[in-house]
């Protein structure tokens, strides 16, 4: 009996995921929990096992395809649904030939633990082999990073066929590089026409005319998730965006002075902990701020939680990590979970639960990024933070010019639902904490 495994839903609000890459093929044989394909969800990379254990008749999609949720993704013929027609005639090779041996495989349970883990597999294969003349060989697992792999796509290069160096058998970004110049190489001496030289010699030099071709690349993967996340947004919500500038003497002398005590704790304290915490008390406050929009029922939505999100750029794209409940975290904590989270960021390791839920995302330019910018709202949420570089200025304290430390800010809010009042008010209200630190510390609220 065929069995169609269909793409569940392996994160929250998930609709579909895009193949990256098969472990198996049609024919082969796999077992129950064997990891079968790599797909990549709104913001991660998920491997995906079987659920049942059988001969793979039907892959759901290509490589690079995408698949909704609830659609079959592949259809496998259980094993122990195999041969049920023990009355049919007993010839050589016929198929009740193959069918008694498939009732002998499963005749009693005691007798299937006591056969070793190999066994089930090869009698497969000869089963497999008698119906079909040529069983091809299981596809072999290849051990590499998504980028690796993202990079193998690119070049039109079939990963299983890149010989590895990495450690424990790993195929790096080198590898599929080297093998890309050695095909490269073959496929040129292989077309280059025999040229015969007469009166002057003429070269002909492939490689050079295939790199000055354009070269185009599939918008998939993260990027595809990017490309229509900004759509989305930029024709749902009205963008309006307001600039102005924080002056954080203060903090930097804070975070000076708690940098020893994070390290102790095996923490890089930097200046965004404080800025999620910041938000996370003024949006409760300004609760309009920590919304979305039900366009559909003509509705907004006041979230009860406070999920801020951190834009993260990767090698793949921007992704948004979230700090779940940031209101009842410390600065520290909060620094701790934003070092976890953009380490395995980086390291594509999040889950996708770790990924979403955000009711307010804040985006960090860092110390190289400009004054202001006009970050671009994570719908459908309302409001996105950014926060930028910070320069040595002249400022005013108690009517004489000093030198201190301002840091530019840009807060874009969609105007359909927040006025310009209201959002500098709460830009307002996150400065005072920023210029205060200690209000972080000793207000509640």
């Amino acid at each position: 009996m065929a069995y169609e495994f269909k793409l569940p839903d392996i994160g929250e609000g998930l609709h579909e995921a895009q193949v990256l890459a098969w472990f198996i093929k049609v024919g082969d044989y796999v077992n129950e929990n064997d990891n079968i394909v790599e797909v990549q969800t709104d913001k991660a990379v998920v491997e995906i096992s079987s659920p049942v254990s059988g001969t793979v008749q039907a892959l759901g999609a290509e490589e690079g395809e995408v698949v909704k949720v609830g659609n079959t993704l592949v259809t496998v013929l259980e094993e122990a649904k195999i041969g049920s027609h023990p009355q049919q005639e007993q010839t050589e090779n016929s198929p009740q030939q193959d069918s008694t041996h498939l009732n002998s495989l499963q005749s009693s349970t005691a007798q299937q633990k006591e056969v070793t883990a190999t066994q089930p597999k090869q009698q497969h294969i000869s089963i497999q082999a008698s119906n079909a003349p040529a069983t091809r060989p299981i596809k072999k697992r290849v051990i590499a990073a998504p980028s690796v792999r993202k990079l193998a796509r690119e070049l039109g290069i079939d990963i299983t066929d890149v010989p590895p160096t990495g450690k424990a058998g790993k195929v790096t970004d080198e590898d599929v590089r080297n093998f890309q110049r050695q095909s490269a190489q073959e496929t040129a001496a292989a077309l280059a026409p025999e040229i015969e030289v007469k009166e002057t010699e003429q070269t002909v030099d492939i490689p050079k005319a295939l790199e000055n071709s354009d070269r185009r690349e599939a918008i998939q993967g993260i990027r595809k998730v990017i490309y229509d996340n900004m759509r989305k947004s930029k024709s749902t919500a009205i963008h309006c965006t307001g600039m102005d500038e924080v002056v954080i003497t203060k903090l930097v002398d804070v975070k000076k002075q708690l940098q020893p005590y994070a390290e102790t704790m095996g923490v890089k304290l930097t200046y965004l902990p404080f800025f999620v915490k910041a938000l996370s008390k003024a949006l409760k406050h300004h609760p309009i701020f920590n919304a979305s929009v039900d366009d559909e029922k003509m509705e907004i939505v006041y979230k009860k939680d406070i999920h801020i999100g951190i834009a993260t750029a990767t090698n793949e794209g921007l992704i948004v990590p979230v700090i779940k409940h940031a209101d009842r975290k410390t600065v520290l904590e909060i620094a701790q979970e934003i070092q976890d989270l953009s380490k395995r960021s980086r390291e594509r390791k999040l889950k996708p639960a770790e990924l979403t839920g955000s009711t307010f995302t804040i985006s960090n330019t860092g110390a190289s990024g400009g004054w202001f910018a006009t970050p671009i709202i994570n719908y459908p949420e309302v409001a996105i933070l950014g926060v930028h570089s910070i320069k040595k200025r002249p400022i005013v304290v108690n009517d004489e010019i000093v030198i201190g430390h301002v840091m530019g800010t840009s807060l874009t809010f969609d105007h359909r639902i927040i006025d310009g009042e209201p959002a500098n008010n709460f830009m307002a209200r996150v400065h005072a904490y920023i210029e205060n630190p200690e209000r972080l510390i000793l207000e509640s609220y």
